[in-house]
């Protein structure tokens, strides 16, 4: 089951993102209309503070919701 922390400030880029954890590990979900390729949301492994620990996202994708990338991490 996945557990919502908090939201996190905006970044630089624009992106909305929340942070999550799920059993022992945190993770940021992080939605941005990015260019040429449109409205995504990735998930990444991050500390507990929201700071990012990998850039190679494990869950989410192009045209997700938030919601939608939380439940695809949660069946990962």
């Amino acid at each position: 089951m996945i557990e919502v922390i908090r939201e996190l400030p905006v970044s630089e880029t624009g992106a909305e993102s929340v942070l999550v954890k799920k059993e022992e590990n945190y993770f940021r979900v992080s939605s941005v209309a990015a260019m040429g390729t449109g409205f995504e949301t990735l998930v990444f492994p991050c500390d507990a503070e929201g700071d990012v620990t990998d850039w190679g996202e494990v869950a989410g994708g192009r045209g997700m919701s938030r919601e939608a990338a939380i439940a695809d991490l949660d069946q990962r």
